[in-house]
């Protein structure tokens, strides 16, 4: 019933002697062991830590389905930027691809597809992090207004939201929250409406 062998990579980075560690296959090991049976592996050379994330990652990958999160977390291991990235999705309560786009300094998308191909290839980087953490705690602040049960909600929002305030060079957040509780009915209303929710985020400056 084995569907394919353990996968052991031979790492010297780490310890500084090359020294075999199971990078796919923990508990198929612990099966075979404890059963007393042979254990079929194959042995895999890792030069450094962005091959060794790259090679689980892929390996992982293919046995199920690697959540955005997951691929977070095992590049913040090799990563500055990732280690902000998750420091900040745990911090902010915001679905990961609306998080890495606003602190990419990208627009954010309604699909939410768009980080995904950077985000497993380990090219995801922090620009403007002041800046950028300044938009999600006003982003934040939007959102508050709304009732929502998780991450995925709103994200519509958070997308014309984004767009509207990289349009406007002298925005005044307290100007606009104010206006906003003043209408919070009304923008309940057009949360769902691409034309009327982006004309109300520009009346709601003035």
């Amino acid at each position: 019933g084995i569907v394919r062998p353990i996968v052991i990579a031979n790492i010297s980075f780490i310890n500084g002697k090359p020294t075999d560690y199971i990078i796919d296959g923990q508990h198929l090991f612990n099966a075979l062991l404890r059963n007393n049976m042979d254990i079929p592996y194959v042995t895999i050379s890792v030069k450094n830590k962005i091959e060794l994330v790259e090679s689980i990652a892929l390996l992982n990958a293919s046995s199920k389905n690697w959540a955005m999160i997951d691929y977070v977390t095992s590049w913040s291991c090799v990563s500055e930027d990732y280690k902000k990235l998750l420091h900040y999705y745990n911090v902010y309560d915001f679905e990961l691809s609306v998080l890495s786009a606003i602190l990419s300094g990208k627009t954010t998308s309604t699909s939410g597809g768009g980080m995904s191909p950077t985000i497993k290839r380990g090219e995801f980087k922090v620009v403007d992090e002041k800046l950028n953490v300044l938009t999600l705690d006003y982003l934040t602040d939007v959102l508050d207004i709304l009732p929502r049960m998780n991450r995925f909600e709103n994200r519509y929002v958070c997308a014309e939201y984004i767009s509207f305030l990289m349009s406007f060079s002298d925005y005044n957040h307290n100007k606009f929250m104010k206006n906003l509780k003043l209408q919070k009915e009304l923008f309940i209303l057009v949360t769902q409406q691409q034309e009327k929710l982006s004309e109300m985020f520009k009346k709601l400056v003035k």
